[in-house]
């Protein structure tokens, strides 16, 4: 019988992978690809830490993870996983950077003990459409003409899965060399909604289990999770609130769209009336009712 895997861009998920401390060899490894660590900079080592790292707060804003970690080399790495782009987003990740790195010391302790903060982003849809189709882009605060770094604390990473399936079934054979290329395979092979494998994706992620232990533990140890039954149960209710979310979202733009038009054909509506249009003229290019129109030229 075919195994069946569950979606791992849904966040129960994907700490269930990568979230748990006798699975840390596999999110060293994960890490370490996503963030292009070679050599002396590989993370050898770290600890999970508490993915709530600030209470409840008067505005309401607490800020949850699905994956933090602090490496033995004292940086903070934050891992969110979004399958719904919401409101602010941009923003959202740099408060969440922010609150990791300002907790990183007490306030009687010195700045200097502040510890690099790194935040990785794994989104399901483009953060920037209209400024790049590259699926991993990294971001620094740089100085605008010598383009030197403010402080080598901050590093932002956002992995566009949609982009990067894009780009794998154009260019597949030219991102082999790619270290990071399996697990953004492993994160896009189910799609929630449906719960569909896609045969395609899979493969070529078995042909990299072949070759590199800890993918093949990943893969491995995913199976395992997947057909347990608790966890089904876990994933199916979180899958539905995704979905519902989702769903309410849609309604929201739909909803905004459908009132910026509106708004649109009254202000061509009035532009028409100032021309000495003929109401029946306007009627008929706005979609506006005459009675609308009429309460409009009182006005």
């Amino acid at each position: 019988m075919k195994p069946e895997y569950l979606d791992l861009k849904v966040d129960f998920m994907f700490k269930q992978l990568f979230g748990q401390p006798s699975r840390k060899h596999i999110t060293i490894a994960f890490l370490n690809d996503l963030l292009g660590r070679k050599g002396h900079n590989r993370i050898k080592d770290l600890q999970f830490i508490n993915t709530e790292i600030s209470k409840e707060t008067k505005d309401g804003k607490t800020v949850r993870l699905d994956l933090a970690v602090l490496t033995e080399n004292s940086e903070n790495i934050n891992v969110e996983i979004l399958v719904i782009n919401q409101h602010d987003l941009p923003e959202r990740i740099l408060y969440y950077w922010a609150k990791t790195y300002s907790s990183s010391i007490h306030s009687s302790d010195q700045y200097r003990k502040l510890r690099p903060t790194i935040s990785i982003s794994i989104l399901n849809f483009s953060l920037f459409p209209t400024k790049t189709d590259d699926f991993h882009t990294i971001f620094h605060i740089r100085e605008k003409s010598s383009h030197f770094l403010w402080s080598e604390q901050l590093e932002f990473h956002v992995f566009d899965l949609t982009s990067f399936v894009v780009k794998w079934r154009k260019y597949r054979r030219q991102l082999n060399d790619n270290k990071e290329l399996p697990w953004l395979l492993m994160l896009t092979a189910v799609d929630y909604p449906e719960n569909k494998l896609d045969d395609e994706l899979m493969s070529e992620l078995e042909e990299w289990a072949m070759n590199i232990e800890q993918v093949k533990e990943a893969l491995i140890e995913w199976e395992t999770i997947s057909a347990n039954k608790e966890n089904r149960v876990i994933y199916e209710a979180r899958a539905k609130e995704l979905r519902d979310l989702l769903s309410n979202l849609e309604g929201e733009r739909r909803l905004g769209r459908e009132i910026g038009r509106a708004e649109k054909d009254y202000e061509y509506a009035l532009k028409f009336m100032q021309e000495g249009l003929d109401l029946a003229f306007i009627e008929k290019m706005t979609g506006l009712p005459k009675e609308e129109l009429l309460k409009l030229k009182k006005k």
